[in-house]
């Protein structure tokens, strides 16, 4: 009878919640996680399967020329001719598609560690 005792009173304790330092480090353990599997995906893409990155450019090459619009037409020249080169077809291509991939595979990683973390803590206390 004394540990259901224990257990009510526990229950009704505020729940804390976890320190700076811990949610701090699980951010940064999730970045060098998701640096990992982006740079794992874009070698084994560029080493295997060209075609499907090839492909990916070719999706991504009218987001590329909108935002070359958007650069000719409300960026002064002074800067025009620097940002340019940042956002020609190969590079600007490569980097949108890095950036998305790195959004999915991060946003992915967060919902399997929730996921996960709902599995071991239950519900109550995954939130």
């Amino acid at each position: 009878m004394g540990t259901r005792n224990e257990a009510m009173a526990l229950r009704k304790l505020p729940r804390r919640e976890p320190r700076f330092i811990w949610l701090f480090l699980g951010k940064v353990i999730l970045l060098a996680v998701t640096i990992m599997v982006v740079y794992a995906i874009y070698a084994y893409l560029h080493a295997y399967r060209l075609d499907w990155l090839g492909r990916s450019y070719a999706k991504l090459l009218p987001l590329t020329n909108a935002l070359y619009t958007l650069v000719e037409t409300y960026l002064p020249d002074d800067m025009k001719y620097k940002i340019r080169g940042a956002i020609t077809d190969d590079l600007g291509q490569r980097s949108i598609f890095l950036l998305l991939l790195t959004a999915t595979v991060e946003l992915t990683l967060y919902a399997l560690f929730k996921f996960v973390k709902y599995l071991v803590l239950g519900a109550r206390r995954a939130v």
